[in-house]
C-alpha cells in the first residue's frame, strides 16, 4: 500500500514519499535499478574481502567508526586497503541509543557503561560529532564525506534523543569536514529526519541530508532507495542478520541497495 508522510517543521517543509520474500542472495541475473551492499559488525579480513568483491553482488559496505556504541575497532585502518580492491562505502557512527525505549536489543549495540540512555546530552553530542570527525578524518575519508549517524530503533522518540540527534548534526556542520546524515528504522524516521534537515536548513546546508532507511517490508535489493517510500533515501536496508556465501566465506551481514556505489560520497 502506497501512502504519502509530509514532514512540517518550523524551519522547513521537508517532504518524503511514504510507503510502500526477501531472498538470501542477490538475484545478479535481474537488472538492477539500485547498487547492493552490505554491513556486518566486524571487519572479515582482507582475503574475505577481496573475495566477496570478485563474486558477489555487492560494490559497497558499512564502515563502523569507533562509536560510543560501537567500541569495535576492527574496521578502524581498512579504508585505504579497502579503496584499493574497489570497495565503496557507507560511513557509520553508532552513537548513544535510548535504552529505555529501544526494547529488544540488536547484533549491533550493546548496552554498557560508555553506551547509555544518560548521556543522551547535547554536550555530549557535541563531544561525539567530534570524535566522529577525527576517527573519519584519521582513516583518509575525504572531505564532504557523509557520516551516518547510527540510531537503533525505539518505540518512541525521547526528547533527550530528539536533543542528541539535533547536537550530533548542528556539531559536524559546524566542523564542516563531513556531512551528517541519519540511519533509523523505519519506524522512527518520521520523528528523526526532520531533525536533521532543520539542521541542514538552519546552517544554511544547500541540498537535503542523506537517509539511509532500516525497513524489512517490500524489500528489493536491486530496487532503487527510493523504492523504500522515502524520496530521501540514498540506502535502503531490507534484510537483516542473515548468512551469506560467497567465494567459500560465510558473513553473516545486513543487505542494502544504494543510489551509488560509494554511498557516503554523496549525490
Amino acid at each position: 500500500m502506497q501512502r504519502t508522510r509530509t514532514f512540517l517543521t518550523a524551519v522547513a517543509v521537508t517532504a518524503l514519499l511514504a510507503s510502500c520474500a526477501t531472498p538470501t542472495r542477490v538475484d545478479v541475473r535481474r537488472e538492477p535499478r539500485g547498487v547492493p551492499g552490505f554491513d556486518t559488525r566486524d571487519y572479515p579480513g582482507d582475503a574475505v574481502m577481496r573475495g566477496w568483491f570478485g563474486e558477489s553482488p555487492y560494490r559497497w559496505v558499512g564502515y563502523y567508526l569507533p562509536a560510543p556504541c560501537y567500541t569495535g575497532t576492527t574496521w578502524t585502518g581498512r579504508r585505504d586497503s579497502l579503496r584499493a580492491m574497489g570497495w565503496g562505502f557507507a560511513v557509520l557512527y553508532v552513537g548513544e541509543q535510548d535504552w529505555s525505549a529501544m526494547g529488544a536489543r540488536t547484533d549491533t549495540v550493546v548496552e554498557s557503561p560508555r553506551c547509555s540512555s544518560a548521556h543522551l546530552t547535547a554536550e555530549q553530542a557535541r563531544a561525539h560529532a567530534d570524535e566522529a570527525a577525527a576517527a573519519a578524518a584519521a582513516d583518509g575519508f575525504p572531505t564532504g564525506t557523509i557520516v551516518f549517524l547510527d540510531v537503533e530503533r525505539v518505540d518512541r522518540v525521547s526528547p533527550e534523543l530528539e536533543e542528541y540527534v539535533r547536537g550530533w548534526t548542528a556539531r559536524l556542520l559546524e566542523d564542516g569536514r563531513f556531512a551528517p546524515g541519519l540511519y533509523a528504522h523505519d519506524v522512527n524516521v518520521e520523528a528523526l529526519y526532520p531533525l536533521v534537515a532543520e539542521e541542514y536548513v538552519r546552517h544554511q546546508r544547500t541540498g537535503r541530508p542523506a537517509l539511509w532507511v532500516a525497513r524489512t517490508a517490500g524489500f528489493d535489493p536491486l530496487a532503487a532507495p527510493r523504492e523504500s517510500g522515502y524520496a530521501a533515501a540514498s540506502i535502503w536496508q531490507g534484510i537483516l542478520n542473515t548468512p551469506e556465501e560467497w567465494n567459500g566465506a560465510v558473513l553473516n551481514i545486513d543487505v542494502n541497495v544504494a543510489d551509488s556505489p560509494d554511498p557516503s560520497r554523496g549525490r
